[in-house]
């Protein structure tokens, strides 16, 4: 696969000169996996381009596609061909590839046409923006359009600028998603809010099992942080079963973050079955471990008081 990147990265330098500054051309790599293709294409940016005015590199851009929407392109993970041509229709234009694959990854050569009508369709709708042609490119390799912004508006997200719209839908904020989390109670959020719990991994499901185990409060910053922080709602049962019954949830979440762990709970049994959470945490944070006890222990000192093993702890009794 080097070496038919190499190729296409010679032959795209061998064009580039009989190319005219507005084509959108460059090199793609692709991945099947699960019914998805990972494609990323990079292109050298325009001339005109001065967003990052210190920036010299190329532009990359990957996006993970779903197979039926790529035309001519099989859905097989092993896919293995010489020469292939397909193509990736979206409302702001279409890519077209050529390239080769070998067990399922391929590389190549690829081109913008933008859609003429795409302008039209986009000032209907309210924005007239500038849209020069590699910014319709970009908004075709991000499917963001007058569908996409139209599912937005339904779902009462209006008079957004074009930024924003196309951060929702870099990060996944799709329409099926934002109706899943307004079924579970956050009809309030903001499109930045989704964003947010898109980007953190906080699914509908996460949600559903959160509030389960008891946290039919939490709003969209605690559920970010808790999943931040690796909470779920196994830990949240585990911590349970050890007496750690309807805690809130950021005393849930101080726990994770200090190395509170099952097996932690299970060797400490006998030191922790009265120890109050906060007990624990302090232990743990200054390492009073099984090990320490049975030290300690070994050493004439008999006590069971979290506090005070966190004393001797400090005090230089070390477990050797």
């Amino acid at each position: 696969m080097r070496i038919i990147l190499t190729a296409a990265l010679l032959a795209l330098q061998a064009a580039a000169g009989a190319a005219q500054t507005a084509d959108i051309n460059g090199t793609w790599t692709a991945e099947i996996h699960s019914g998805k293709v990972f494609l990323q294409t990079r292109t050298p940016p325009p001339p005109d381009w001065n967003r990052n005015g210190d920036w010299r590199g190329d532009w990359s851009q990957g996006q993970s596609t779903p197979i039926e929407e790529i035309s001519g392109l099989a859905n097989d993970e092993h896919l293995t061909v010489a020469s292939l041509k397909f193509e990736l229709r979206r409302e702001a234009g279409t890519l077209a590839f050529e390239g080769a694959f070998r067990d399922g990854r391929g590389a190549g050569l690829f081109t913008f046409a933008p859609r003429t009508e795409f302008l039209n369709e986009m000032k209907r709708l309210g924005y007239n923006d500038d849209l020069p042609v590699w910014r319709r490119y970009q908004m075709a390799v991000h499917d963001v359009g007058p569908r996409y912004i139209n599912a937005l508006k339904s779902e009462g997200f209006d008079k957004l600028t074009l930024d924003e719209i196309t951060r929702a839908r870099n990060h996944g904020v799709t329409l099926d998603y934002i109706k899943a989390m307004k079924a579970e109670g956050y009809k309030a959020a903001t499109l930045e809010d989704l964003v947010r719990t898109k980007d953190h991994g906080v699914t509908p499901q996460y949600v559903q099992e959160m509030r389960k185990a008891g946290f039919t409060t939490a709003t969209i910053e605690d559920l970010v942080r808790a999943k931040d922080h690796g909470v779920n709602a196994a830990y949240v049962t585990e911590l349970a079963s050890h007496g750690y019954k309807n805690l809130p949830l950021a005393d849930v979440v101080r726990a994770r973050d200090h190395g509170v762990s099952v097996e932690y709970l299970a060797d400490m049994k006998e030191i922790a079955k009265d120890a109050t959470l906060a007990q624990v945490i302090r232990m743990r944070d200054h390492g009073v471990t099984p090990g320490f006890v049975s030290h300690a222990r070994a050493r004439g000192f008999t006590t069971t008081d979290p506090d005070e093993l966190v004393r001797l702890k400090d005090r230089g009794l070390q477990n050797r």
